[in-house]
């Protein structure tokens, strides 16, 4: 008979189940943790449940659960399947199931994800899913490492801070305006909204994005405006002519040029910034201003 180790309740998916049983084994700093059976909401006795195990002990029937192997090739050794609308995206050469993750964790769209090792066929291909049941996966596949979302994603509401000031608008005038945390030239005044390196969404007077064109001289409520250099004459760098980020892509980094007019240039400075596309919106994980060259700290972000 089986001799189960530990209970624990309220475990929704077979992924949840194999990550109970990986964070155990992290947790005591040992393998009390080598074989999991998640048993579904219609299971008789123990509904949504995940019995955890050191040795299996023998083999036993069991309806309305499925079991693992935390030891086969990873804490979670099966793979989501393809249901026809469920990939979100797909990355190859990716060198690590944590690597893998990393992706999943920047993608708004992934919920699940699955690594192959080199062990399997498709070696280091990485495929995002947007959700994975345990109806989807397949427990037989050899040398499929699958997880998790791990972090909530930047376009949740509680992970970033809003700039909604209407100085912002591309149709304000200049004025003192500084995004910094602290302000180093005589006269200038920290942003009202502005709370340092986080990310942020662009809301109400502000407009609902960063602009991505030049706005003009002295506007935005700042001396030097900021924008996105979105493949457009006014960016001198040729190298940071990047493309704002697609759904599949999650986030990337992209550069703000901030216009000088006394020297009458138009990517006078830049501040190079994560932009993540959340489907509907994006956000921005912004920089102090000035803070690749002392000196340049007289500008703002731009919205539209």
């Amino acid at each position: 008979a089986l001799s189960m180790d530990k209970l624990v309740m309220n475990i929704d998916s077979y992924e949840l189940c194999a990550k109970t049983c990986k964070d155990t084994n992290k947790q005591y700093y040992a393998n009390n943790c080598n074989y999991f059976t998640w048993n579904d909401g219609n299971h008789q006795y123990f509904r949504n449940s995940c019995a955890l195990f050191k040795s299996p002990g023998g083999e036993q029937e069991c309806k309305n659960c499925m079991s693992g192997a935390a030891s086969c090739f990873c804490a979670s050794p099966f793979a989501c399947q393809d249901t026809g609308d469920n990939v979100a995206f797909v990355h190859t050469d990716t060198e690590s199931w944590s690597k893998c993750e990393e992706h999943c964790n920047i993608n708004f769209g992934c919920s699940s994800f699955t690594w192959f090792t080199e062990d399997h066929p498709y070696s280091h291909l990485c495929i995002l899913y947007k959700e994975c049941s345990h109806s989807e996966v397949d427990t037989t596949c050899s040398g499929c490492c699958s997880g998790v979302r791990s972090k909530k994603s930047p376009c949740s509401q509680s992970q970033y801070k809003e700039l909604s000031s209407a100085h912002r608008s591309v149709h304000a005038e200049g004025g003192k305006n500084r995004d910094r945390s602290y302000i180093r030239d005589v006269g200038g005044v920290k942003s009202a909204d502005w709370r340092a390196m986080v990310w942020y969404r662009f809301t109400g007077e502000a407009g609902t994005k960063m602009a991505e064109q030049f706005p003009g001289w002295d506007n935005c409520g700042t001396t030097w405006p900021g924008y996105l250099a979105v493949d457009n004459d006014s960016n001198k760098y040729n190298d940071y002519k990047l493309s704002l980020p697609t759904q599949e892509e999650g986030e990337k980094e992209m550069t703000v040029c901030f216009a000088r007019e006394s020297e009458r240039d138009k990517c006078y400075y830049i501040e190079n910034v994560m932009v993540m596309n959340c489907a509907d919106y994006f956000v921005y994980q912004l920089t102090n201003v000035g803070t690749m060259r002392v000196g340049n700290d007289k500008g703002g972000y731009c919205g539209e």
